[in-house]
C-alpha cells in the first residue's frame, strides 16, 4: 500500500504544483472564495468524485462513501487567503491587490485535492477500506470562522476522526511536528472605541485627553492583566491598530484600539475574557472619556487527541522517512480547526514547508511567506496514508 501511495503521489507532482501556482496567484478573502470554490468543485469532477458547496457559499464536502460499516475519516483544508499586499516577485505571485496567501491556504488546499485523487484511484483499485470525507473550509482567518459554518453543514458528522496540516516555516520540507494536547492557543479579538468631548491642545485642562487614556490602555492593559490571571495560563494582551486624531495641535474626539487576547490554557482564556471590559474601562475612567469594550470570541485552543497524533506519527515514518515527525511547540496562534477537535477525535500537524538548509525564512502572515513546494508531496502521501489506514 505505501509503494502504490507514493507512486500515485509522485505521478501527481507537477499538476498539484500548477493547482497551487494557480491558487497563489487568485487568492480570495473569507467567504469569498467562489472562484477557489469552483476550481476544487472542476478537480474533484476530473476524479469522478462529488462536491457539494456548503450553505454559506463557499467551500465544501466531498465524501468517498464506506464500504459496509467501516469508519469515515474526516480530512479538513482551509481555503481562504489574507488581507495582506503579496510582496513576493515570482511568476506566481497574487494577481489581486491586498489580497494574498500568507498562511499556506493555497497549500493546503492543494494537498486535500491531491489527496482526493489519490484516494479516487485507490477506490477504484478497491484499495480504500475506509470512507473519507474531504473538508474544504472557508473563512478560517475571519472571525468567526468558517469551521463553525462547516460543522453546522455536516461535515462533522459520523466522522470517527478527523486530520489537518497546517504550513510551518521552522520545520524542514518532509518533515512534520506533531504534539499531542494543546498545539495552538485561544484567541479572542479586542476592539476599544473612546469618545470624548475634543478641543485645542493648548487648553487640555478644558476637554478629556481621549490619546492620552489610549496610551493607557495600550500601556497599561497587558500589564495590569497579567497581574490578575495565573501566568502559568500564558494569557496574552498584544495591540495591533490604533488611530486617533488627524492633526497635531487637536485633541480628537473619537479613538479606537484593536489588538488580540489569547491564552494557552481554556480555563485562563474564559477569566482573561470575563475580566477584560471591566479593567480597561477602569484605566480609562481618569480620563473622562466613555468606552465601548467588544470582545468577539474567536477560537479555542486547538487540542490534539493522543489516538490520533500517535496515527499521524506511525503513517508519517511509514510514508517520509523513519526521522520525518519531529516534536513541536504549543503556539499562540489561533486556528479554527479547535472546533471540530472539540466534535470528533483528531489531531492538527505542522507540514515543513521550509526549504532544507535555508536556516530561517519569511513567517506566515508576513507579504514575502512562500513554501518549498515539495511539501505539497509530503502532505498527499500524510493524508492519503491516515485515510488509508496504511498503520492499521
Amino acid at each position: 500500500m505505501e509503494q502504490t501511495i507514493s507512486a500515485a503521489a509522485d505521478a501527481l507532482r507537477d499538476r498539484l504544483v500548477e493547482i497551487r501556482r494557480d491558487l497563489h496567484a487568485h487568492p480570495e478573502i473569507g467567504r469569498a472564495e467562489h472562484r477557489t470554490t469552483a476550481k476544487i468543485g472542476a478537480v474533484l469532477a476530473e476524479a469522478g468524485l462529488d462536491f457539494r458547496v456548503l450553505a454559506v457559499g463557499t467551500g465544501g464536502i466531498c465524501d468517498l462513501e464506506p464500504i459496509g460499516d467501516a469508519p469515515v475519516i474526516g480530512l479538513r483544508a482551509d481555503i481562504d487567503a489574507l488581507p495582506i499586499s503579496d510582496g513576493k516577485q515570482t511568476p506566481y505571485a497574487s494577481t489581486v491587490p491586498g489580497a494574498c496567501h500568507a498562511c499556506g491556504h493555497d497549500v493546503h488546499t492543494t494537498v486535500l485535492l491531491g489527496t482526493a485523487l489519490v484516494l479516487a484511484r485507490l477506490r477504484r483499485d478497491g484499495l480504500l477500506r475506509h470512507g473519507v470525507r474531504l473538508i474544504f473550509q472557508p473563512a478560517e482567518e475571519t472571525t468567526p470562522g468558517g469551521a463553525l459554518d462547516a460543522i453546522a453543514d455536516g461535515a462533522c458528522k459520523d466522522l470517527s476522526e478527523v486530520y489537518a496540516l497546517h504550513c510551518d516555516p521552522r520545520t524542514d520540507v518532509g518533515q512534520v511536528g506533531l504534539s499531542p494536547g494543546p498545539i495552538t492557543s485561544a484567541v479572542d479579538k479586542v476592539q476599544v472605541t473612546l469618545t470624548g468631548s475634543g478641543g485645542h491642545t493648548s487648553r487640555p485642562h478644558l476637554t478629556a485627553d481621549l490619546v492620552g487614556a489610549i496610551g493607557a490602555l495600550a500601556t497599561q492593559a497587558p500589564l495590569l492583566l497579567s497581574r490578575r490571571i495565573d501566568p502559568r495560563g500564558g494569557v496574552s494582551l498584544v495591540w495591533g491598530r490604533i488611530h486617533a486624531g488627524s492633526a497635531a495641535n487637536a485633541i480628537p474626539q473619537s479613538g479606537q484600539i484593536e489588538g488580540t487576547l489569547r491564552a494557552l490554557q481554556l480555563a485562563a482564556w474564559q477569566e482573561a475574557e470575563g475580566l477584560l471590559p471591566a479593567l480597561l474601562a477602569q484605566i480609562v475612567e481618569p480620563f473622562g472619556v466613555s468606552s465601548e469594550i467588544v470582545i468577539s470570541q474567536g477560537v479555542p485552543p486547538t487540542v490534539n487527541h493522543t489516538e490520533q497524533v500517535s496515527r499521524m506519527a506511525a503513517v508519517a515514518r511509514s510514508l517520509l522517512g523513519p526521522d520525518s515527525v519531529q516534536p513541536t511547540e504549543q503556539s499562540l496562534g489561533g486556528e479554527d480547526f479547535a472546533w471540530m477537535l472539540r466534535e470528533v477525535p483528531g489531531a492538527l500537524a505542522r507540514l515543513g514547508v521550509r526549504p532544507v538548509g535555508r536556516g530561517r525564512v519569511p513567517d506566515i502572515h508576513t507579504p514575502l511567506f512562500d513554501v518549498d513546494e515539495d511539501c505539497i508531496n509530503a502532505g498527499v502521501k500524510l493524508l492519503t496514508g491516515l485515510a488509508a489506514g496504511v498503520d492499521r
